[in-house]
């Protein structure tokens, strides 16, 4: 039964996507939303068998020369992930039904975000690199059409170069995994885990191209500000909330839980993208541009505690990837909220919106404090756990570093939150946005705060990760 729920999670909404191109319109919309709340509900079936130390393998098909099979691995790694892709797909598809009903092309940004949620799904359970590949780039072709959604020729600049960029760092990881092939025979994740060989850092490397890019990580990294501002608010979340991402999980599962391979300039670089994405921030005056630039910066925290390639560091990696992936999203669904009341997101035409709309201001600012670290919210125990990792490997200035992005994060989301709702009122002849988009926000910007009261229970599957990936 539970292979059933694993492949269910994943073909629901894969096979379900391509619904979305006949269906008509009343039927389309609320569809998307059914096929992966249905997938996010599968999801939740696993959760106690994995917690208990249960890992589930799936192979459907395979082919001569073990370098390709349709084979699916469940583990606490791969459920954290993909609770969080599908939770966070399932928000912003609800979101979609009040702000998108407007727009034409529907019929395809239906079928895309389903079918880039479905292909994250894959993502995270895929056992076989080439599969891992495929809904890789199954991914970046959705990303593409999103980000292009509004047709504008500059727009569709934007999006061509979001996926020319992405697309030349898979380049690379396809030949690292084309590589790894000739040197192991296999490209099964778990035949591959401790394999050692000569030259395997030059394939590593290759890989790890694909993983920066995909990730936003410096110095690959300019096309998330140009995208953000063109896309629509409900892709914006998934992009910074779960496609970004994405690259972290592939560095998770093949650098540190397949190959046990970390080198210390990688921290480097995620402390260093990490300062310069908030300082960026800090120069911003767009609402999209300012959160853009804080998921490299956010990124590249995650990305130091999973280099770390200690318990602590991968626990506090998982943590604030959760963290940060549910108060992303709250907060670009606030810039669509605020874009669409105001018509605008340059912050210094803005303010006084706590005074009309209090109930979304504290939504907006619980997410906001959770990404900037405060307690009691979960990014505080998730960014203290980096830093006491990183000092406890004996990496005293990376940590310094880290503690310099943290208070910049702070300046930056604070300028950002009285740019928007603090001040003088400003007066707008556009109609008020829904209830149903401020109620989206807010309820993120709760379950940011849930997160950090109930950390204990919160961190259980997490844990149960790490505790698999050390045994």
């Amino acid at each position: 039964m539970l292979t059933f729920f694993l492949m269910a999670a994943i073909f629901v909404p894969l096979i379900g996507s391509f619904l979305c191109l006949v269906f008509p319109k009343k039927v389309r919309d609320w569809w998307s939303v059914g096929i992966i709340a249905a997938s996010f509900l599968f999801l939740l079936f696993l959760i106690g068998p994995i917690l208990n130390g249960k890992v589930l393998q799936v192979d459907i098909l395979s082919t001569p020369g073990n370098y390709f099979a349709f084979s699916l691995f469940a583990d606490g790694i791969s459920l954290v992930f993909a609770l969080i892709f599908s939770f966070i797909g399932l928000v912003a598809l609800v979101y979609s039904l009040s702000y998108m009903k407007d727009y034409e092309n529907q019929r395809e940004y239906y079928f895309m975000t389903s079918l880039m949620i479905a292909s994250l799904l894959g993502i995270s359970f895929s056992r076989n690199l080439i599969l891992f590949y495929i809904f890789w780039e199954i991914a970046a072709l959705a990303t593409w059409r999103l980000v292009g959604f509004y047709r504008e020729e500059r727009i569709v600049w934007i999006a061509d170069k979001t996926f020319l960029m992405t697309f030349l760092g898979s380049s690379f990881m396809l030949m690292g995994f084309t590589l790894l092939y000739v040197k192991s025979g296999t490209l099964d994740i778990v035949q591959l885990r401790g394999f050692t060989t000569d030259n395997l850092n030059v394939i590593f490397f290759l890989i790890f191209l694909g993983i920066i890019a995909k990730s936003a990580i410096l110095p690959i990294h300019t096309w998330l500000s140009d995208a953000h501002p063109v896309a629509p608010s409900p892709m914006s979340a998934i992009l910074s909330g779960v496609e970004v991402e994405v690259g972290l999980l592939g560095f998770l599962r093949i650098f540190a839980w397949m190959g046990g391979i970390s080198w210390n300039w990688i921290l480097s670089l995620a402390v260093i993208s990490s300062l310069i994405g908030a300082g960026a921030a800090l120069l911003e005056k767009d609402i999209k541009k300012i959160i853009a630039y804080s998921t490299v910066s956010q990124v590249g925290y995650i990305l130091l505690g999973f280099a770390l390639l200690k318990e602590i560091g991968i626990l506090a990696g998982l943590l604030y990837f959760m963290v940060h992936a549910i108060a992303k999203a709250g907060l670009f669904l606030g810039a669509g909220v605020v874009e669409r009341r105001y018509g605008t997101r340059d912050i210094t035409r803005l303010g006084g919106l706590m005074k009309t709309s209090p109930v979304f201001g504290i939504g907006f600012l619980f997410s906001a404090f959770s990404i900037a670290g405060l307690p009691p919210f979960g990014g505080f125990y998730a960014k203290l756990m980096v830093v006491m990792g990183t000092v406890q490997e004996g990496h005293f200035w990376v940590a310094t570093l880290a503690i310099v992005a943290a208070v910049f994060t702070l300046l930056y989301l604070f300028r950002l939150f009285n740019g928007i709702f603090m001040g003088k009122e400003v007066k707008t002849s556009q109609t008020k946005p829904g209830r149903l988009l401020v109620g989206c926000v807010v309820f993120l910007g709760i379950i940011s705060l849930i997160i950090g009261i109930f950390i204990g229970q919160i961190l259980g599957l997490p844990g149960a990760a790490v505790a698999q990936m050390f045994k």
